[in-house]
């Protein structure tokens, strides 16, 4: 049975998910373990879930085979998610052969991919032992590595090149660091390695940490005594996966139904609470146990939140692609609020400051133009409505998830393709082949490709919908 330990903002409905399918859930936190009445388990996890550093998704790390099934399966229960594994193991350890160096910094091989390895003081043609400190996750990303490199156990991590002992942040107390230390010297005295208590140490015993320092040191000396024999370029340990599951608002809804099985829980949780609203829901959900109806708080929510953003003078504006990258877009104004039979769009008035083309529209930019932004809630598209005086330059529709919205942002995840709609009525399908290629190399789930295609393709019908003037609907 694979052992997973689940932190942060989606641990309830990705833990009743898990735990539906067999999985073994290891050191809960209290509030999980009394909502799926579990009984306390404190083994070292195989694979670790947690929250991504922005709250829009989730990491996990750990043994590879085990990370990778954890990963299928969390991907092809939630649906409409952007994902991506890394194609190397986070503290791999490899013989390179230096290929380039300059500045302190080389570039080597190491079979399958080239390293960056920094600090370097070898030349070319030397080889070197490395470890993988920052493993990509997204195509055309670096490999970046180290001289220094560590072995990898449940409770703790050997270091070769940093010799020194460091904690895990679980681990607090000073009489259990001030004993652990102790333990560490009795093995590593003499030997010029570093150690690392991982989280899972804090549960252990003295013998259970003993015996898995001693095989770790086996470990080493068995691949420093294959170094002197090897040529490089070739692997000699294998590391951890890693993996990074982006929940879109359509991810998030779905989650927010699972959540809602096991606890009460507002329609968009997972959204506002990726968005900093945390004490906002936790006050909404106690007033749902409490006797509010779970629509009446969901709505009373929504609508706390436009009337906030009506008031906002200027809204930020967060664009998050497949592709990793997450920009933020020139803030704008809130012009107005209006809501129809069907949805609620936000306008938002952004003034162009720099010049150049208009994307898809082959107009020039110029400073003093007008994007009316129109935000659609609950629809798969931005679109951006320029001008120059009363004179409308065309219309760029961005086919996305519904966005996300706080009182101050607005956030939503982009699909690629977009449609453009120019004064003379012309209608184009741009970058289409983006979609394509990032749905073949799994960035993109394919109910999330599906959903992009029916969007463009309800796009393309009838786009006067989706378009805005100051003073009019486009017909």
């Amino acid at each position: 049975m694979v052992n997973v330990r689940v932190r942060g903002i989606y641990a309830t409905a990705l833990t009743r998910l898990l735990v539906e399918k067999g999985y073994a859930i290891v050191q809960p936190s209290e509030k999980i373990a009394v909502r799926f009445g579990l009984t306390v388990n404190n083994s070292p996890s195989d694979v670790t879930i947690k929250d991504s550093d922005d709250g829009d998704g989730v990491i996990l790390i750990g043994s590879p085979a085990e990370t990778r099934e954890v990963f299928e399966q969390l991907t092809s229960t939630i649906p409409f998610t952007f994902k991506t594994l890394s194609k190397v193991e986070l503290y791999s350890v490899y013989l390179v052969r230096i290929e380039k160096a300059e500045n302190g910094v080389c570039t080597a091989d190491a079979g399958e991919f080239k390293v960056e390895v920094s600090p370097c003081k070898e030349t070319p043609g030397d080889k070197a032992v490395v470890g993988v400190r920052k493993a990509p996750l997204y195509p055309g990303e670096r490999v970046i590595a180290s001289k220094g490199f560590r072995l990898l156990g449940k409770l703790v991590a050997l270091l070769h090149g940093e010799p020194r002992v460091t904690f895990s942040e679980h681990i607090r107390d000073p009489e259990l660091k001030a004993r652990l230390t102790t333990l560490a010297a009795s093995r590593l005295m003499g030997t010029g390695l570093g150690i690392h208590f991982r989280s899972s140490a804090r549960f252990a015993g003295s013998g259970e940490l003993l015996n898995e320092i001693d095989t770790l040191l086996g470990e080493y000396r068995r691949l420093m005594a294959r170094v002197k024999e090897a040529e490089p370029p070739v692997k000699l340990y294998s590391g951890e996966l890693l993996g990074l599951i982006r929940f879109t608002s359509l991810s998030k809804a779905f989650l927010d139904d699972v959540r809602d099985a096991v606890t009460p829980t507002i329609s968009g949780h997972h959204s506002l609470r990726s968005m900093g609203l945390g004490d906002l829901v936790e006050a909404l959900e106690f007033s749902v146990m409490h006797g509010c109806g779970r629509d009446a708080a969901s709505k009373g929510v929504h609508e706390f939140l436009l009337a906030k953003i009506s008031e906002e003078r200027s809204i930020r504006i967060k664009h998050v692609k497949p592709t990793g990258e997450v920009l933020e877009l020139v803030p704008g104004r809130v012009e107005k609020v209006l809501r129809g039979p069907d949805s609620t769009r936000i306008i938002i008035k952004r003034l162009i400051t720099g010049s150049g083309i208009y994307d898809g529209l082959n107009v020039e930019r110029k400073p003093g133009d007008v994007d009316y932004m129109v935000i659609m809630l609950g629809r798969p598209y931005i679109v951006h409505n320029y001008y120059r005086g009363n004179t409308w330059l065309g219309s760029y529709i961005n086919v996305n998830t519904p966005p996300e919205v706080s009182a101050d942002t607005v956030k939503y995840h982009d699909l690629l393709v977009d449609v453009s709609v120019t004064p003379d009525g012309r209608i184009n399908v741009l970058d289409r082949e983006e979609l394509d290629k990032a749905f073949q190399q799994g960035l993109i789930d394919s109910r999330l490709y599906q959903y992009a295609l029916k969007a463009v393709e309800e796009a393309v019908g009838n786009p006067a919908p989706y378009l805005y003037n100051p003073s009019h609907v486009i017909q």
